[in-house]
């Protein structure tokens, strides 16, 4: 589903973000990314969802190399990957059902696809009680879920989560990570973005551990957050 080969980003002002990546992730897999801060974890998923292209290498997702494709063709790449961020970027003035609903909007999806996947979405992500609240009414792992369920709504085969627990208390950390795994166990491919070592290490699925835009790990067979 995602192949990086031999992938390096150097930016304009001469940071080398990441060096000779080579990871292959297949369909309805969950992977973390760990690393210190500027390791490259965000520019590995910036590659995926075409924020930024890489400076050597290819990266492909579902079969196409993302490099290659025209300006007009990325709003289709990004239709088949959701991302999630550490600052939720929810609609502080809509309630939830349309905060979810905004995807499908920008997308030109019909209203009646909207009536359909809105709350399929919100049923996954466990806040069908909650469509009506506002963003400030709920509790910030209720917003990581609304962004959950806003990145799912269209049915992505890819996820990618950045810091998704940055901002939540221990036990909120761990029920979404688990809401991402129980994702993945229904074929997504989920790839996580993560410093927090005690879940890491608890969920006990592929660790990637990136040093200075270096892979200097990937325990495909599950791992601990740093084995060294």
């Amino acid at each position: 589903m995602i192949h990086c080969q031999q992938v390096s980003v150097v930016y304009p002002n001469g940071t080398r973000a990441l060096s000779d990546v080579d990871l292959h992730i297949e369909r309805g897999e969950f992977a973390f990314v760990t690393g210190a801060s500027g390791s490259g974890k965000s520019t590995l998923l910036k590659l995926v969802y075409r924020d930024i292209a890489p400076t050597e290498g290819k990266v492909i997702v579902d079969g196409q190399d993302v490099a290659k494709l025209p300006p007009r063709r990325v709003p289709y790449l990004r239709r088949k990957v959701g991302v999630v961020f550490q600052d939720f970027r929810l609609l502080p003035d809509k309630p939830v059902w349309e905060n979810v609903g905004f995807t499908l909007d920008v997308l030109g999806s019909s209203r009646r696809e909207k009536y359909h996947k809105v709350p399929l979405a919100l049923e996954l992500v466990g806040l069908s009680s909650k469509t009506e609240a506002y963003p400030s009414e709920l509790s910030a792992g209720e917003q990581q879920r609304v962004c959950i369920a806003r990145s799912l709504v269209n049915m992505p085969p890819v996820l990618l989560a950045d810091e998704p627990t940055g901002n939540l208390d221990p036990a909120m950390s761990w029920d979404i990570v688990q809401l991402l795994d129980d994702i993945a166990q229904r074929g997504t491919t989920v790839l996580v973005a993560s410093h927090d070592q005690n879940i890491v290490d608890r969920l006990g699925k592929r660790v990637i551990q990136l040093v200075q835009g270096v892979v200097v790990r990937d325990g495909k067979d599950g791992g601990r957050y740093d084995a060294t």
